[in-house]
């Protein structure tokens, strides 16, 4: 990969970074749980994901010679953008519409993302079912396409793992916290400042998906009555 497709890569596992699975772990922590928790919850969602990761790039080989002809085509590409900005826009107002909600009950959310008893097998059961967050995200297909764009197998394995550490940023940062030991008071905190704060990250959120489904949707737009070629399209020709 060149400078530009590393950036792009890593750029797309940091946009669309999972913030579930640090809530996820922020619960677990605030249950009780400890190292070995967040890892059987980590563990189960790399036994999908190894996997699935494996058999998706020969299949993206093989979809590959199918698509070349839609993958090619500014107006196919425009549309799909179009598609996505509409999503995009619908999930904006859906976030802007649960910011203003008063806020839940204490502890409802961890009570809700953990299981009622902190035991390995449950939290390896529930790391199983998180990983269909990442399958059904778009992203993830995408990063696998472009990293298979890179030869070497070793570098391609490697650019896939990086991405998957920025992708869960969240949960690999909690980890890394709680495998220190001192992460009582530091979740506490952050469940707190979250808490407090629940509204406005939310409005924010909403606003940055606004925009983005703004210019996604332009783009596609201009694409389909233009000349110009899709984000999309220069962001899948990047290597």
């Amino acid at each position: 990969m060149t400078l530009a497709g590393i950036l792009a890569f890593l750029g797309l596992g940091a946009i669309t970074m999972d913030v579930l699975g640090g809530v996820i772990a922020t619960g677990i922590l605030l249950r009780g749980g400890q190292l070995r928790h967040l890892l059987a919850f980590g563990g189960g969602y790399a036994l999908v994901i190894i996997p699935v990761t494996a058999l998706l790039h020969p299949l993206l080989t093989v979809l590959g010679t199918w698509l070349r002809p839609i993958l090619h085509s500014n107006d196919a590409i425009g549309s799909i953008e179009v598609i996505a900005g509409l999503a995009l826009g619908a999930l904006a107002v859906h976030q802007w519409r649960s910011a203003r909600r008063p806020p839940s009950t204490p502890g409802r959310l961890s009570s809700r993302s953990t299981p009622a008893r902190l035991a390995i097998w449950p939290l390896l059961t529930a790391g199983l079912a998180f990983s269909m967050t990442a399958l059904a995200d778009p992203a993830f297909t995408l990063a696998v396409g472009m990293a298979a764009q890179e030869e070497s197998l070793p570098l391609r394995i490697g650019l896939l793992v990086l991405w998957h550490l920025v992708y869960q940023a969240p949960l690999v940062a909690l980890t890394i916290i709680a495998s220190t030991g001192k992460h009582d008071r530091l979740v506490r905190r952050l469940a707190d400042w979250f808490v407090e704060r629940r509204r406005a990250l939310q409005a924010l959120l909403a606003v940055v998906l606004a925009l983005i489904a703004l210019l996604v949707l332009a783009d596609g737009t201009i694409a389909l009555i233009g000349a110009h070629v899709p984000w999309l399209r220069q962001l899948l020709s990047l290597h």
